[in-house]
């Protein structure tokens, strides 16, 4: 006789050749590890395991950790029936839908435009404190003119580089020459590229460190834009500790465009001159 096929419902599992209910949230199938019980569905270990859905599983999952050193703090504790739920700790925040580690706010030194949120760093405000230097500029530009030292020469090497709208396009590579790709990895983290597309970057050039950090640096470059990218750069390196490379990059991409600056140069000197 041919045997007859069991037809299982959704909440069932086939097991020798019968069905059997399934195990609901908060419980697994201890079945396959104890045999001949009247109850094959057993609680998760509060506080430890949980199991979130349906199911004829042997063990339940491990309770995730919140880790405080990635700047994670517990919002809600684990259950037998829902795994911990995390968030960023005060004063961190993560951009990311899924967030397995929260990034510092970024401290302003003077006026703050926008706080810190959990999904959001800080946005501080720059405005006066660039007018405060174009203020002491102004002094000191005037003051050696008087003496009748060279104006465009102070200019082109005191004059705050980053006010220039340099293209960065074709100095990528020489750039990132400059920094780690752990640092490439933290620069373009700080400025909100998303971590999916960092991670598809690190795929597609598996073993070239060379290619990811130009990759992921033109990938932040291409969403901030030609505009005030010099300055963003150099600031936000400084702002991650990472002064000696910013100095490196500031000497090189001065030597690089300081010819292709000139016309730029002498509108900052008009403005002074106002």
């Amino acid at each position: 006789n041919a045997r007859r096929e069991v037809n299982c419902n959704e909440d069932e599992y086939h097991l020798d050749a019968q069905c059997c209910k399934k195990c609901k949230s908060g419980e697994y199938d201890c079945e396959a590890v104890l045999r001949n019980i009247i109850k094959h569905c057993v609680p998760c270990e509060k506080g430890k395991e949980f199991m979130d859905h349906l199911n004829d599983l042997d063990e339940c999952h491990r309770c995730k950790s919140c880790d405080g050193t990635l700047g994670l703090e517990v919002v809600k504790n684990c259950t037998p029936a829902e795994d911990t739920k995390c968030a960023c700790a005060k004063n961190y925040f993560c951009s990311s839908v899924a967030c397995d580690s929260c990034s510092e706010c970024t401290p302003c030194d003077g006026a703050i435009e926008k706080q810190c949120t959990s999904t959001s760093d800080t946005v501080c405000g720059v405005k006066g404190n660039i007018l405060k230097w174009i203020k002491v500029q102004q002094v000191l530009y005037f003051g050696l003119c008087r003496l009748n030292l060279s104006c465009s020469v102070y200019m082109m090497h005191s004059f705050p580089f980053m006010l220039l709208d340099a293209d960065l396009s074709s100095h990528i590579a020489g750039i990132v020459t400059e920094m780690t790709l752990s640092q490439v990895k933290t620069f373009v983290r700080h400025h909100h590229v998303p971590e999916p597309a960092i991670d598809q970057i690190i795929q597609d050039c598996l073993g070239d460190t060379s290619e990811q950090k130009i990759k992921l640096f033109r990938d932040w470059y291409q969403r901030h834009g030609m505009k005030g990218a010099y300055g963003t750069l150099i600031s936000s390196l400084r702002e991650l500790n990472m002064r000696a490379v910013a100095d490196k990059i500031e000497e090189k991409l001065k030597a690089a465009v300081s010819h292709s600056q000139e016309g730029g140069l002498n509108f900052l000197i008009q403005i002074i001159k106002l």
